[in-house]
């Protein structure tokens, strides 16, 4: 679980308390006893295959849907008691968010900054600045729904940083864009974090998140099996790979076989072109010993050596395979 500080400390607390969250659908139990804490100032990733549960707990949070169990505190309130005041303090930005049809972009924004009250020139300074966080002030006067896919989720991420939420919850805010403009998502979403603000989001790019989040949750079937740091968590569920070469020239698929043959070695093999070969080791074999011991008995040389660990994506595919054999 996330640290989190003790407000009776007089520390900040979390911006996001979740405790026991449960959401049902008839009979079906889309989010089960769900608790989680993430302090301000992190990008969280909740992650996990189609069908666990992340957009329901999105749209929890962001009050669109009562939960049938449990409680979530946002930003110091609570959805249930405070909706209005959990509302004016985040920000909910759906998958493919709706566009209307008959306003250009910086109307768009202009209508929505004045929901948030502001006005004159305070109003065109904001809106001005969101649409260069998002890279679209060349294209502020083209109608909403002209825009391409990429350039309207850019419009609907300027839209919801606009009244400077404390959270940002956004499902999937990456949908349609190309690498360079994910690049200035990402380093939008880091403005937002660094200027104290806790993100919150989901997404299929595993790369992105692995590069973005501070921390993550893997959400499976409704349940939440762990959250806290990302390094943290993907050591519970994964495991480190060692890459060894070795150098052979002119004997390199004798060597393979004595490779193959070592006691306690249990490494993959795999034989490269320039006459080296590639040992590939589950660090949680503890094989390294005996490998070093045998390297040096026969005299072979090691060129080079890395350690490849677990990645977010291989993660989110095993769990989403044990989902799908369950």
């Amino acid at each position: 679980m996330i640290s989190w500080i003790d407000p009776l400390a007089g520390e900040p607390a979390d911006l996001v308390r979740i405790a026991g969250l449960g959401v049902d659908y008839g009979e079906r139990r889309a989010v089960d006893a769900v608790n989680l804490r993430v302090p301000p100032g992190e990008v969280f990733g909740l992650l996990g295959p189609n069908g666990a549960g992340k957009t329901t707990m999105f749209r929890v949070m962001a009050t669109l849907l009562p939960p049938t169990r449990g409680e979530v505190a946002l930003c110091g309130e609570t959805i249930h008691d405070r909706p209005r005041e959990v509302r004016s303090a985040i920000s909910y930005m759906p998958d493919l968010a709706p566009m209307p049809s008959d306003l250009r972009a910086i109307e768009y924004l202009r209508f929505f900054a004045e929901s948030y009250g502001l006005r004159g020139k305070a109003r065109d300074n904001r809106v001005t600045e969101c649409l260069e966080s998002v890279g679209l002030q060349e294209r502020a006067k083209d109608i909403c729904t002209k825009l391409s896919l990429g350039m309207r989720q850019r419009l609907a991420l300027a839209k919801a940083i606009l009244h400077r939420p404390r959270l940002l919850i956004l499902d999937e805010p990456a949908s349609g864009l190309d690498p360079l403009a994910r690049v200035d998502l990402k380093n939008a979403l880091r403005r937002q974090a660094d200027n104290g603000a806790t993100v919150i989001l989901s997404s299929h790019i595993m790369a992105e998140i692995q590069d973005l989040c501070t921390s993550i949750g893997l959400l499976q079937r409704g349940r939440l099996l762990d959250a806290g740091p990302i390094r943290k968590v993907l050591a519970k569920f994964g495991h480190a790979e060692m890459r060894v070469i070795v150098r052979a020239p002119g004997r390199r698929d004798e060597v393979a076989a004595w490779l193959r043959e070592v006691p306690g070695v249990k490494a993959e093999l795999r034989l490269l072109d320039d006459e080296s070969i590639e040992l590939r080791l589950d660090e949680a074999k503890l094989s390294r010993a005996a490998l070093f011991t045998a390297l040096g008995e026969a005299r072979l040389g090691v060129t080079g050596m890395n350690v490849v660990e677990t990645s977010v994506e291989e993660v989110v595919v095993r769990l989403g395979s044990q989902a799908s054999l369950s």
